[in-house]
């Protein structure tokens, strides 16, 4: 199964996209309800914790593979499947206001971690990008399963730069 596979399985079942987005808009709006900056303790944390993680992790990919297909595929941005790739966009984006009118997202376990990986990938993809345009696109023709590989060296490269300049 390659990734274009999962996602036209993804496409093909929008009903499951959905489900999933307004199950977790349920959640944030019921908690919106229930949680106060006094009660935000140890069970109720960890279950915002896996809503902003339920939430960002397949916003980022969505936002990756829209990147990468503008980018490297010039694909035409109209023609993408509104549930694949914009929805977990916006729904991150909604969620996360939803969230942060409840709970400021500083004080969310774990958020720190997904705003630093978000800023290693982006870093990351611009780099890999601009040495796929100026070196490989002129001395090197590759495959993609090569440019992803150089995608990861630079991902790992760029996390143990950022955890030296952090210390």
């Amino acid at each position: 199964m390659t990734v274009q596979d999962l996602i036209n399985q993804l496409s093909s079942n929008s009903s499951t996209i959905l489900n999933y987005y307004i199950a977790l808009l349920v959640l944030a709006l019921m908690g919106m309800l229930i949680v106060t900056p006094k009660n935000f303790k140890a069970p109720i944390n960890y279950f915002y914790t896996a809503l902003v993680y339920a939430v960002a992790i397949p916003g980022i990919l969505a936002i990756i593979l829209l990147v990468y297909n503008f980018f490297y595929l010039r694909a035409n941005l109209m023609q993408l499947e509104v549930l694949t790739y914009y929805l977990p966009i916006i729904a991150m984006l909604v969620l996360f206001v939803i969230i942060n009118k409840t709970i400021p997202l500083k004080r969310i376990p774990g958020f720190d971690k997904i705003s630093g990986l978000f800023a290693i990938i982006v870093v990351t993809f611009l780099i890999t990008y601009l040495i796929q345009k100026i070196f490989i696109g002129i001395f090197f023709i590759g495959s993609i399963t090569q440019l992803l590989v150089i995608f990861i060296v630079l991902l790992v490269i760029v996390k143990i730069g950022w955890d030296k300049v952090i210390k």
